[in-house]
């Protein structure tokens, strides 16, 4: 039998709301309308010990919801959820000690004082032995270029040292499961890329879990899986490439040429820009090979194109576009 991290079975949550009444009398605005907004709809999935899974959706999908479900500061109104075999809002004490949690818009670091305080009082809350401490503090400090930053103010550092500070705070205990609330926002590249690494050698180590919540789309680069949430139901769970492949059937083609002309680009794709001398495509795949699309490229007014993949970032939005025609 599989060792699974978190087991989730058909999660609801629903919260109380009030709308207030914005025409009438008075009196009349003073009556609120209330009702029951749904923020997660019977939701089931299961995560393996040590997988890396994205948790995507847009504002309101319901993301923070669920994990605030997991992490037990909420409990869930029907369904059962196990994290690490706990109930999470019942044995919320036991589950803290195997967590961590980094969240993008709050640090855990003292402002005033330098990150190595922070360190330490972890090193206390989660009654990590010295020698220990000691070793894992050098791996995240060599790993993430924090050696000459963590003993400085907080308040001193560049928002990308402090973002790796916090990241260290939070995982120096080795916890079995990682939540990562937008991780890397606002935060440069070479710090950015540190911070993947970092997660990519502790899942490799240690079978960390690691559960990533993120609007940045270069961050979902080290996920395998991805979840994804629309209106409080779970949408898709699959493969980071089986989401790549529902929409990856498509290139861009950019060209570019010598002067203004009348080409009806429309009969080899979907134009997606055009100006004087520039022209965006969006082709199928196998519309490339024809006889057709290459007698285009070889004409003399074509002075150069380019052919790329469409990112993740396109292809989210197109499934999204997708989920909103079949809502209509």
């Amino acid at each position: 039998m599989e060792d699974y991290a978190v087991r989730v079975e058909n999660v609801s949550k629903w919260f109380k709301a009030h709308e207030v009444r914005r025409s009438g009398s008075f009196v009349t605005k003073l009556l609120r309308k209330t009702y029951f907004k749904h923020a997660l709809r019977d939701v089931s999935f299961d995560i393996k010990q040590g997988e890396i899974v994205a948790l995507l959706g847009r504002n309101g999908s319901g993301k923070s919801t669920l994990i605030k479900i997991l992490s037990g500061i909420l409990h869930a109104d029907s369904g059962k959820v196990s994290v690490l075999g706990l109930e999470p809002w019942t044995e919320r004490i036991e589950l803290a000690q195997q967590l961590g949690v980094v969240l993008g818009a709050h640090g855990q670091l003292f402002w005033n004082l330098p990150a190595v305080d922070a360190f330490e009082y972890m090193r206390g809350v989660y009654n990590i032995g010295q020698e220990e401490y000691r070793r894992r503090l050098r791996y995240f400090l060599k790993t993430l270029d924090l050696e000459h930053v963590y003993s400085r103010q907080v308040r001193t550092m560049s928002l990308g040292e402090q973002m790796k500070c916090n990241f260290v705070a939070s995982v120096l205990h080795n916890p079995k499961i990682v939540f990562l609330d937008e991780p890397t926002i606002g935060v440069d590249l070479p710090s950015k890329i540190a911070l993947r690494k970092t997660v990519a050698e502790l899942q490799a180590k240690y079978k960390t879990t690691f559960i990533l919540t993120t609007h940045i789309v270069e961050d979902i680069g080290i996920a395998q899986r991805v979840i994804l949430l629309s209106r409080g139901k779970m949408v898709f769970d699959d493969t980071r490439l089986k989401l790549e492949a529902m929409f990856g059937d498509k290139r861009h083609v950019e060209l570019h040429m010598a002067e203004p002309n009348h080409i009806n680009f429309g009969r080899y794709g979907k134009v997606l820009k055009r100006g004087e001398t520039t022209v965006v495509m969006e082709v199928s795949k196998n519309v490339l090979k024809t006889k057709n699309f290459l007698a285009l490229l070889n004409r003399k007014e074509i002075l150069d194109y380019r052919v790329a993949e469409p990112g993740l970032n396109f292809i989210l939005n197109k499934f999204y576009a997708k989920l909103d025609r079949e809502k209509r």
